[in-house]
């Protein structure tokens, strides 16, 4: 539930950028979702359609990228992608720790029609 007063403040800063740019229509919306977000897609998607009715928004096409999290080895700094429970270093086996990334949810790239 937490997800809609996060997608509602998304789809607020769609629609202004989209009116600043004099939009007729928003025809696609991509959005960079981390894995550790804690935000689920199928709920963005819901409330997402559900918000866009009956505004520049309705009918656009939403693309949900996923953003994969990072850690980074306390023993060389390597920063590399977090396998499922497995947090050594491709480099040198060491321990990785979680970094901020996979983390985020915000808007990449919004397509309109002026």
């Amino acid at each position: 539930m937490h997800e809609y007063h996060i997608v509602e403040g998304v789809v607020k800063q769609i629609l202004e950028k989209a009116k600043a740019s004099s939009a007729k229509k928003i025809t696609s919306v991509t959005l960079i979702l981390g894995e550790l977000s804690g935000l689920q897609e199928e709920s963005i998607r819901v409330y997402f359609d559900n918000l866009a009715k009956e505004n520049l928004l309705e009918g656009a096409k939403l693309v949900i990228k996923s953003a994969k999290s990072k850690l980074r080895c306390q023993d060389c700094g390597a920063i590399f992608e977090h396998e499922k429970s497995n947090f050594s270093c491709p480099k040198c086996s060491g321990l990785g720790v979680l970094t901020n990334s996979g983390k985020e949810f915000y808007i990449d790239n919004i397509e309109i029609e002026s």
